[in-house]
């Protein structure tokens, strides 16, 4: 199946031609507090990303009781422990904080981890809807959230292509429109782990698909990996964000601050402006071309009636005259006016 690869999220048309739509993700970031969450989303707002989005759950759908973590976490807890003192804010709350960022300008999403609370952000109008990559092949969520008729950034994790295509083909099947993101699932993920390149294989896979990164590398090992992803297609980037990287717990570690969050919008627009189709030469080259490159000069003062050999030129700037790779429609020509050291030789003055 071919066709463009473009999605509209709220107004920002995203594809191939457009600046990358890129999001804060602060996850639960906010410790249940409205204030601390309005805090975030106006950093964000500053920094210039075009959207920040939390996490919605409750950990009695999210986990079971005695599941364990799969990350570092105090001896003898469970995932439903860690996650039912997070994610813990009102529809009240969320109202606030819908209001707030639409007064800002700024576009507020979620990750919904359960039917529930998809339902609950359908009721604020959520533009879009994030899927995590641990959900990919939850087909119940994904289709709750396809009744809301919104757009569905889908994050592809730990994923198989055959499981991805299996997904694609169900979401088409439910007309929804998606965008697949580029996700390793591995917290905080090693640069040598970050598999970039399969951004391009999920293009070439699937050809009519926005593509996005979705980015788990810490900061203080590199800050290339949002700008490099756009350079290779990702049109949607989501990075971590905290107001206190130095935080222990949740994802602080892998995130970025406010004055990083700034460097990943600026560096990212300038991916997508730097890795544009390639052209044969750019308009700003042409004085350079111009006027570095070499023409065929007189060497000294030459005499009407000389007999141009490679003792009576040189090669100077500007390019503005004969050029030297067509020297030898030059030599042994009869020059026909006298010229002064350095001044252009010109087919007119040579019979």
């Amino acid at each position: 199946m071919t066709g463009v690869r473009e999605m509209n999220i709220a107004g920002y048309e995203v594809g191939d031609s457009t600046p990358p739509f890129v999001v804060a993700e602060a996850g639960v970031h906010h410790y249940n507090s409205v204030e601390l969450a309005k805090q975030l989303i106006l950093e964000a707002r500053v920094a210039g990303v075009d959207a920040i989005k939390f996490q919605t759950y409750t950990a009695k759908r999210i986990a079971a009781k005695w599941a364990p973590t799969y990350w570092d976490a105090p001896k003898g807890q469970t995932q439903f422990d860690i996650f039912s003192e997070r994610s813990l804010l009102t529809k009240t709350d969320y109202a606030v904080l819908f209001r707030y960022a639409q007064e800002l300008g700024l576009i507020l999403l979620s990750t919904p981890f359960d039917p529930d609370s998809a339902s609950l952000l359908a009721e604020f109008d959520m533009p879009a809807y994030k899927i995590a990559s641990a959900d990919i092949t939850y087909f119940p969520l994904l289709e709750t959230i396809a009744s809301f008729k919104k757009p569905m950034l889908l994050s592809t994790g730990a994923a198989t292509f055959e499981e991805i295509s299996k997904t694609v083909e169900y979401l088409r099947g439910l007309g929804v429109q998606f965008a697949l993101l580029h996700c390793v699932l591995s917290y905080p993920t090693p640069v040598k782990d970050a598999n970039l390149r399969r951004i391009v294989e999920l293009r070439e896979r699937f050809p009519d698909c926005v593509i996005g990164y979705s980015d788990h590398t810490q900061p203080q090992d590199s800050m290339l990996a949002c700008p490099l992803a756009v350079g290779l297609g990702a049109r949607i980037v989501e990075k971590h964000f905290t107001l206190n990287k130095h935080l222990d717990g949740d994802d602080h570690y892998h995130a970025v601050d406010a004055i990083g969050l700034r460097q990943i919008v600026r560096d990212c627009k300038d991916a997508v402006i730097m890795t544009r189709e390639g052209k044969e030469m750019m308009e700003s080259e042409k004085p350079a071309r111009t006027y570095a490159r070499r023409s065929i000069v007189a060497a000294r003062p030459l005499k009407a009636g000389t007999i141009i050999s490679m003792e009576d030129i040189d090669f100077k700037r500007p390019g503005t005259g004969i050029s030297p790779t067509v020297v030898d429609t030059v030599l042994g020509k009869t020059l026909l006016c006298d010229l002064a050291a350095d001044a252009l030789i010109q087919y007119e003055h040579l019979s």
